[in-house]
């Protein structure tokens, strides 16, 4: 299974516990996990790689090239580091035709096969929705989108990285940001919603990605947190509050300290 994750040395703390938490819970699944970045150091692939099963996963560091964002129109809410995700279709090895695009902040809690194998139907991506109610009108006009269509969180996203090979190049990205620059909010999330909003399947935002607003959003549904433990597979710690920061407020935090915790299971390393 391909996975692709993007961040800089801020985040090598919490990538940490999400590699520990997809080794517990996927041993025997194979992983190469490719890591983009322009700025982490040999200490960090050290603690990177230690949070690992070397036996079933290989982690493929990637250095952006500045010369991929040569032409990349950057503003307040769009730096460089913004286009990292929506630039895979340039540094990703071409035998990568599907991958697992997650956030550093996020916990595994059961075997993503089923996510990582889903049937694209066609589209680009799949993700899941995390906005409700009239916000979600707002989103189809600022992004010409269907009504069928939702706004989708960019945290967790499974990529048809052969059709986007296909259909989408840097400078189409790139067009893209200058024409609308305006209503560009979320950074790379708008991005990524105005040109595949719909060009998306999506996914059950209780299952795949699980945050503390998605809680309120279905209390009927996510009752406490045995419900979680029996049901999702992927929790996003995303937003303002972290559980490995003071103020967390929500019920999912345990996860987070849970896999923190944990050792990693022994295994052998195959010849």
């Amino acid at each position: 299974m391909n996975i692709l994750v993007t961040l800089d040395s801020n985040y090598v703390g919490p990538l940490t516990v999400l590699l520990k938490s997809l080794m517990i819970t996927n041993p025997n699944n194979e992983f190469d996990i490719y890591v983009a970045h322009s700025s982490l150091t040999e200490e960090d692939f050290i603690k990177i790689n230690g949070a690992i099963n070397p036996s079933n996963t290989r982690i493929h560091p990637i250095v952006v090239s500045p010369g991929i964002l040569a032409d990349a129109p950057v503003f307040k809410r769009i730096s460089n580091e913004t286009y990292y995700r929506l630039l895979m279709m340039d540094y990703l090895p071409e035998t990568v035709d599907r991958i697992l695009y997650i956030d550093p902040d996020t916990v595994i809690l059961k075997d993503i096969s089923p996510l990582y194998n889903m049937d694209f139907k066609g589209k680009t991506i799949g993700a899941a929705g995390h906005t409700k109610l009239f916000i979600e009108d707002i989103n189809h006009i600022r992004f010409r989108t269907g009504r069928e269509s939702r706004y989708f969180n960019a945290g967790v996203m499974m990529v048809n990285v052969e059709k986007l090979r296909k259909n989408v190049t840097s400078q189409m990205v790139f067009d893209y940001v200058k024409k609308n620059k305006r209503w560009l909010f979320v950074a790379d999330q708008d991005v990524l919603n105005g040109m595949f909003g719909n060009d998306m399947i999506p996914i059950d935002e209780c299952v795949y990605n699980l945050d503390e607003k998605t809680v309120v959003y279905n209390r009927r549904r996510v009752r406490d947190l045995r419900w979680v433990e029996e049901n999702t597979v992927i929790v996003h710690y995303n937003g303002k509050y972290k559980p490995w920061k003071k103020g967390y407020k929500g019920m999912l935090a345990p996860f987070w300290f849970k896999f923190k915790e944990a050792e990693l299971p022994q295994t052998e390393v195959k010849a």
